[in-house]
């Protein structure tokens, strides 16, 4: 149910002319620990930023890489105001 949500709202984001319009994505990486990526991994990757930055940074493009010693990374775009938020 959490992930029909998180799709929905995602969705209606991305859809609306008045959110996307003049928009500016930036790239963020994020590395943790945690098991393999695995099928559902870039999924995983957009609810791991919408936890961090908030349904706001509007995460897409994300792809996970799985590391040693049980660490992966996540690498998406989210919108760049939020990506300042790590300053």
């Amino acid at each position: 149910m959490k992930s029909i949500a998180l799709c929905l709202v995602l969705l209606l984001a991305f859809l609306s002319p008045s959110l996307s319009q003049g928009t500016q994505f930036c790239p963020i990486e994020l590395t943790m620990d945690g098991s393999p990526c695995g099928e559902n991994g870039k999924y995983d990757c957009v609810e791991v930023m919408i936890a961090r930055y908030g349904v706001s940074a509007m995460p897409n493009t994300c792809s996970c890489t799985t590391l040693p010693d049980m660490q992966r990374t996540c690498n998406c775009l989210i919108v760049c105001q939020n990506s300042k938020l790590l300053d």
